[in-house]
């Protein structure tokens, strides 16, 4: 009985020591020639990548280690990556990739430039964020739900040093954004001059939260600003204050043609106001033709209907979608959108009633109620706007117009204000 009682105890210990040697063995020590660097990557081309992209790199030749640590990892192949996306409810993971794989990519694929910043932190320090970066990189600790402004690859690397070294960084001497770019809207337009679609999209659906001026840490949520800031932040030490960052250098830099692109969809909608304009001119000035069945004279008409089809459609469509992005997906920063003043699910109402060719009195009114109702919200959209509540883009006025227009002039084909009245 005794030998057992020995025996499984020297098992146990033995089990243990295993366990304690293959632990130690796992952790890596930095070397004294280790260091622990900023990476910034450009904007590129892609719809992804035109905000640019940040992640941490550690190097250290004397245990063969030069990684990248990269938050901005997605799963694009994913079935439903647009729906979460839509939904607010994109996963997004901490990558450990080689970095001179990763620079290839970025440099010879994206043709994007690279920036490097070698932050001056002690052995200790670098140790410290090195093993918060390999825990956090664990299978379990690598996914986080992504924001495009609050919690991106971007903030998550400030995030990291603030967590491994509560209050040692001070960020203050950088003094942010100049009012041309005072706001979150007006930064994220400051990227988007060279794909004026995208930049419709993006403003049309991005609420008026996103028209103050961030305030310290919410700056870092774009790249280039928190290299910046990276730049002129210090580190607090015992006898004062050390620059954080103790070299920089642009260490890769291909050609890319950057060129600002014509505000597309404003001439496009401006060409549509102007065709209905022009086409409802020709409508009320019918004795300019001599023949009445003329062909040329029925082009007015097709010309101002196919206007209004596409305009409430294409304004319907994406009232759905800004419906559901701000009240029922977990987006932040598509809440109080004023532009749902104009981009309304009504105007689904509103093409539909074109092709109503018989209507009863209350289907009459109703349309002309839903057309009374979508005048006043874009007049109160204008007034809105003049007020400074949310800035518009350009190409949103056209529609706004247009939309104006279409119900004037039912009314005015009607008479309805005279029969509500009476005196018709």
């Amino acid at each position: 009985m005794g030998k057992n009682f020995y025996k499984i105890v020297f098992i146990f210990i033995f089990t243990l020591a295993v366990i304690f040697v293959g632990t130690a063995q796992d952790k890596i020590t930095l070397s004294q020639s280790s260091v622990v660097s900023m990476i910034t990557i450009y904007e590129g081309d892609q719809i992804y990548s035109l905000f640019g992209h940040s992640a941490f790199r550690v190097y250290d030749p004397e245990n063969g280690i030069d990684l990248m640590y990269n938050y901005g990892t997605f799963n694009f192949s994913d079935g439903f990556f647009v729906l979460k996306f839509i939904e607010g409810k994109l996963d997004y993971y901490l990558d450990i990739d080689p970095f001179q794989r990763a620079l290839r990519y970025y440099v010879i694929i994206e043709g994007r430039k690279v920036f490097e910043q070698v932050l001056d932190l002690d052995l200790k320090q670098r140790q410290a964020l090195f093993d918060f970066l390999e825990e956090n990189g664990k299978p379990e600790n690598r996914v986080y739900r992504y924001d495009f402004i609050w919690d991106n690859c971007s903030t998550r690397i400030a995030d990291a040093i603030d967590r491994v070294f509560p209050g040692l960084v001070d960020y203050s001497a950088y003094k942010g954004v100049d009012r041309t770019y005072g706001s979150f809207r007006k930064m994220i337009m400051s990227y988007l001059d060279e794909t004026p679609f995208a930049n419709f999209g993006i403003q049309l659906v991005l609420g008026s939260l996103t028209d103050r001026t961030p305030e310290g840490h919410e700056l870092f949520f774009l790249p280039l600003y928190m290299k910046e800031a990276f730049s002129k932040a210090v580190i607090k030490t015992e006898n004062g204050t050390i620059p954080l960052v103790l070299r920089e250098a642009m260490i890769a830099s291909p050609e890319r043609d950057s060129n600002k692109k014509p505000d597309y969809p404003f001439f496009i909608f401006m060409s549509v106001l102007v065709i209905y304009f022009v086409s409802l001119v020709l409508q009320y000035k019918k004795n300019i033709f001599p023949n009445k069945n003329s062909v040329i004279l029925k082009l007015p008409g097709i010309a101002s209907a196919l206007c209004e089809a596409f305009v409430f459609l294409f304004a319907g469509t994406l009232g759905l979608l800004i419906t559901y992005l701000w009240f029922f997906s977990e987006h932040t920063v598509t809440a109080l959108n004023f532009n749902y003043l104009w981009c309304t699910p009504l105007n689904l109402i509103l093409f539909a009633g074109m092709f109503l060719k018989r209507k009863s009195s209350f289907r009459r009114y109703l349309f002309l109620s839903v057309r009374a109702l979508s005048l006043v919200m874009c007049v109160v959209y204008l007034i809105c706007i003049a007020a400074g509540v949310q800035y518009a883009l350009p190409a949103f006025f056209p529609i706004v117009l247009f939309l104006i227009a279409a119900g004037v002039r039912k009314y005015i084909e009607e008479n309805t204000w005279l029969r509500w009245f009476g005196k018709a």
